[in-house]
């Protein structure tokens, strides 16, 4: 039988729900769990709500591998991988039968039947509801979720298939929905889970109405610019429902040093936001320690049964991802692991020149964003500092015999390195030198200081999936694009002002500089690649500030059109109707 791998079977999985051990065994049909039986009470119901916020973990973190960075904007304008085969820096072998690909798509589907059954469910006359507004609260983090997939649907691959019921048998002829459908969908799922979320929860990780604010934010924006942006009132809304989240006394930019590490010296707010989870689960990025910046969070706990993916057992991977691979540098006499603050990075994701340079040329010299504590330029041999770390050995591995360096004239010289001494630019002369062993670290992606003695096992962050200053953003995108630049520019000013950055001008304003300040706030944050999707300026952008291999390449796939290819899988799957490629 053909193995079907797409949306088109949809058949859920029900979740691990307790029963005896002897009524198991006795395996009576009656005992089988089925959707009608496995959810009767809001307990039942948390459980299966509890898959679905797996599954959004699964998009921002899954396995160890360098495919699951294609979401952050791996390729585009402001990143790119130093992999040359890769098919999001060589656009030339991108191709619809990319298991990464498949795996993304799937991934939403999934996410939105499990989502719908627990919608049917939900008004089962049988289910035992506390009260009306338990039920309400189920029915609205179900809806969130799917409206969350319905998003990333769209965004990344355009018109989408929009189903509401569980689907219980296969279905090989589906038809692709216009994408403004989706995005309404998405309107009103998100409009739903705002009026009827909590504002606040106990729970780290948990949904509250603000984040569905948020991203009915941005729905109201694509679903407006989707139509032709004649629709003035949806950028109205766009800006009500972000304000609805501003506005709220809720949240507030973090501005003042907080958190567990508020007392090392010489850093800031911005770069409090992401210090890593403690061991004993403290985290800085949530709300419920103090973060009142912090929207919704995807908490990760490598201390807790299920705290991390099933595919990484002991260890978060930002830091492996985005940071360059200095510790492994044999040319300055490295022999291994090193134990101190250059972490355990493996180069999956370098920063394109844009983002290095000209990104922070255009946002001056006073943007502390960019300072040498929030983006680390200047590369020196690791000084041990027991305010940091707490290693048995901290001078493990460091370079101690002198090392011979050869330069890009061919001339070599032998140098001696010490802690503290800088590693000069002219040693760095290699494709090896720049692109995986040492180029600016974005230091928010990783940590300086790691708990215990393996950086490569201990370093665990959370991620945000939505934060203030990208609820200013959206709603200066909103203003923008409503024709009140003033305003806009007013909220990318209230960003800005927390990083000590000058003040942008109205006049200033369009959606390249928006996208620059994204970039600048959210790099490593943000799904960039759903962002530039959305506004289909993924092809324009990467043309003009990507990896010269990435632009060079874009138009050879259907990203000239700023979208990604439809799984062949899915494509070859629907065999009763023709579901088209982009």
């Amino acid at each position: 039988m053909k193995k079907i791998l797409s949306l088109l079977i949809l058949i859920t999985s029900l979740l691990f729900v307790g029963c005896k051990k002897d009524a198991f065994l006795r395996e009576q049909p009656g005992d089988f769990l089925t959707i009608d039986n496995a959810f009767l009470n809001a307990a039942q119901f948390r459980t299966g709500l509890n898959y679905l916020y797996s599954l959004l973990r699964e998009n921002y973190i899954s396995t160890d591998g360098d495919t699951r960075t294609i979401q952050f904007g791996s390729g585009a304008d402001i990143n790119f991988s130093q992999n040359e085969q890769n098919v999001w820096t060589n656009y030339s072998y991108l191709n619809s039968n990319a298991s990464w690909l498949a795996d993304l798509f799937n991934r939403q589907y999934i996410m939105i039947n499990n989502a719908n059954n627990i919608l049917k469910q939900s008004g089962n006359p049988e289910v035992k509801w506390a009260s009306d507004a338990e039920k309400l609260q189920i029915q609205a983090e179900a809806r969130f979720f799917r409206a969350w997939a319905y998003r990333f649907l769209a965004e990344m691959w355009g018109d989408m298939p929009l189903i509401t019921e569980p689907v219980t048998v296969p279905n090989l002829g589906y038809s692709r929905d216009p994408r403004t459908k989706i995005y309404q969908q998405c309107v009103d799922d998100f409009k739903f889970a705002a009026e009827n979320l909590p504002a606040t929860r106990s729970e780290v990780g948990k949904l509250v109405s603000g984040a569905a604010y948020h991203f009915l934010s941005e729905m109201y924006i694509a679903l407006a610019d989707e139509q032709g942006g004649t629709d003035k009132t949806l950028y109205q809304k766009a800006i009500d429902a972000a304000g609805k989240v501003i506005n709220s006394g809720t949240y507030s930019l973090m501005t003042s040093r907080f958190g567990y590490r508020s007392t090392v010296a010489g850093k800031d707010a911005f770069w409090d936001l992401f210090q890593m989870t403690k061991d004993d689960g403290t985290t800085n990025f949530s709300y419920q320690g103090g973060n009142k910046e912090s929207i919704f969070i995807i908490h990760l706990d490598k201390f807790k049964t299920g705290g991390l993916p099933s595919g990484l057992s002991t260890r978060s991977d930002q830091e492996r991802m985005f940071w360059p691979a200095f510790w492994g540098y044999t040319k300055f006499g490295y022999t291994g692991v090193a134990y101190d603050w250059m972490g355990r990075g493996v180069a999956w994701v370098r920063p394109t020149s844009y983002f290095i340079y000209d990104l922070w040329d255009k946002s001056g010299p006073e943007d502390t964003r960019n300072a040498e504590w929030n983006i680390n330029r200047v590369l020196k041999v690791p000084n041990p500092d027991k305010t940091y770390q707490n290693l048995p050995d901290p001078t493990r591995n460091w370079p101690t015999a002198p090392q011979v360096i050869t330069l890009a004239n061919g001339s070599t010289i032998t140098v001696q390195l010490h802690p503290g001494d800088t590693i000069r630019k002219e040693w760095l002369v290699t494709r090896e030198d720049t692109m995986s062993r040492w180029y600016p670290r974005v230091i928010k992606m990783g940590s300086e200081w790691h708990y215990t003695t393996d950086p490569s096992n201990s370093f665990v962050q959370d991620y945000y999936v939505a934060r203030l200053a990208e609820t200013y953003l959206l709603r200066a995108e909103a203003y923008m694009k409503f024709g009140d630049l003033a305003n806009a520019a007013a909220d990318i000013n209230v960003v800005r002002a927390r990083s000590h950055a000058t003040p942008v001008s109205a006049a200033n304003v369009d959606i390249d500089y928006i996208l620059d300040e994204r970039g600048r706030e959210l790099y490593g944050e943000e799904l960039r690649t759903l962002t530039l999707c959305r506004l289909k300026m993924y092809n324009s952008r990467t043309k003009r500030f990507g990896y010269p291999l990435c632009a060079s390449t874009i138009d050879n796939c259907t990203l000239k059109n700023n979208l990604f290819p439809i799984p062949q899988s899915v494509i070859d799957a629907n065999y009763l109707k023709v579901f088209p490629q982009n």
